[in-house]
């Protein structure tokens, strides 16, 4: 749609700037910026990262005032312009940011392909077309193997290069400044998103997703606090959004290598679609939303292994209680026997048990009490044992169409007839990932 008017005042305006250009009509500045090391972005694997010379860069700029100038003044008298603002009433502004765009690139050189894909992107937007974008994170709690890990054709784990930690600060005559961030971000790994969007929301919320996926991939506090969101969306084209700041620290991670790769595709393939929205945690109210929030609660707790023993407990208690009776051994017989029918827990007894010491832990610290210094070790061990057992049964809960009344039923009655087990397993089956 109008692609061929764009098009039409896209060659124009890169030739009237041209013509400025060469005849020195239009105003220029000096302008200095230095390429510098971003230390708020700290590298788990390499605290000296990064290390590298401040770099200078000198180049001459369009002044804006001289842009707005040449905008009112040249542009907007164009018939090009004229043609287009004509038919396109209730999106002028998409016309004259367009415009101002291609004269800035013509100013410091823009070539048939570039132009092209100004003209291309333009023409999505006007049509609520996807446009290509792309999301660079910085990932704790993700270690790898091997550089780059492949996941699928859109999203790829690598080592960080020096580009990623690069800031470049525009010095005037007051010196320099950069915005700064709120904390900073430590991270083990660098993830790429790839994708085309209608906006750069939904790249962003398909991004929180995966993040809050791979949490559930295996025991783990993945987290992305700081990341890049570059998009071809007008009016800047080639413009990037930034997300900067500290975050919560995990004492639980994972590392993935290349023989992880098929499994974690499939999983994110097939599990991302699943989760909430990450931009509306005010109607994560079901009880598998709240189990994950318990869940993610758990991951990031800094506190002594009670708290993340009690965030765990609660996370099984949204996904397995209903009433106020016999709390303690229904939930951990109701979880055991779930676990045992998944296949992934064979001991039922022992899962018993550590739900049981799990869940006097909670209620112990949740009405004020601690533990005692000879049972703390046996805490810190449990801790990631029961936080596993949340993660399984959050991800398989995330996967069935059967309401959670029901597989409730299903496995009281099993625990009673071992004949009904079967059902109980058949009702599991569209859990594929465990």
């Amino acid at each position: 749609m109008l692609e061929r008017e764009f098009e039409k005042l896209a060659t124009a305006i890169r030739q009237a700037v041209l013509t400025a250009k060469e005849s020195n009509s239009l105003v220029t500045i000096h302008q200095i910026r230095v390429r510098l090391p971003d230390f708020s972005l700290r590298y788990r694997l390499d605290v000296q990262f990064p290390n590298f010379k401040r770099t200078r860069i000198e180049e001459v700029s369009w002044d804006w005032v001289d842009q707005e100038r040449f905008q009112n003044d040249v542009v907007e008298d164009m018939p090009e312009f004229k043609s287009i603002a004509a038919l396109l009433t209730g999106k002028l502004e998409l016309a004259k940011d367009f415009a101002r765009a291609i004269s800035v690139a013509a100013f410091h050189g823009l070539d048939d392909e570039k132009l092209a894909m100004y003209v291309d992107y333009t023409g999505r937007q006007l049509d609520e077309r996807p446009i290509p974008t792309t999301v660079t994170s910085f990932i704790d709690g993700i270690s790898i193997s091997e550089s780059p890990l492949v996941i699928s054709d859109k999203f790829f784990i690598r080592n960080p290069v020096t580009e990623d930690v690069a800031q470049y600060v525009i010095l005037d005559e007051y010196g320099g400044s950069s915005f700064p961030p709120s904390g900073d971000t430590w991270f083990t790994c660098i993830g790429e998103l790839n994708l085309e969007e209608v906006s750069t929301g939904l790249a962003q919320k398909e991004f929180l997703r995966i993040i809050n996926a791979l949490r559930l991939y295996r025991v783990g506090g993945v987290a992305s606090n700081s990341y890049r969101i570059q998009s071809a969306h007008p009016p800047f084209f080639e413009g990037r959004v930034t997300h900067r700041g500290g975050g919560p620290i995990s004492r639980f991670n994972y590392n993935l290598s290349i023989s992880d790769v098929p499994g974690l595709s499939k999983f994110l393939q097939e599990i991302v679609p699943r989760l909430p929205d990450p931009f509306r945690p005010d109607k994560l109210t079901t009880e598998k939303q709240i189990a994950l929030t318990r869940y993610t609660d758990a991951l990031f707790h800094q506190g002594p292994p009670e708290q993340v023993i009690t965030s765990a407990i609660t996370a099984l208690e949204a996904l397995f209680l209903e009433d106020r009776t016999e709390l303690t051994h229904r939930l951990a017989q109701r979880v055991s026997v779930f676990l045992r029918s998944l296949g992934t827990q064979a001991d039922a007894q022992s899962t018993y048990d550590d739900v049981r010491k799990g869940y006097k832990i909670r209620s112990t610290f949740i009405h004020g009490g601690s533990l005692n210094p000879e049972q703390r070790p046996m805490a810190e061990s449990l801790a990631p044992v029961l936080l596993e057992y949340a993660r399984k049964c959050v991800l398989v809960f995330f996967q069935l169409p059967t309401s959670k009344k029901e597989i409730l039923r299903q496995l009281d009655r099993a625990m009673i007839d071992h004949g009904r087990a079967s059902k109980l397993e058949l009702s599991l089956a569209p859990a594929v990932h465990r």
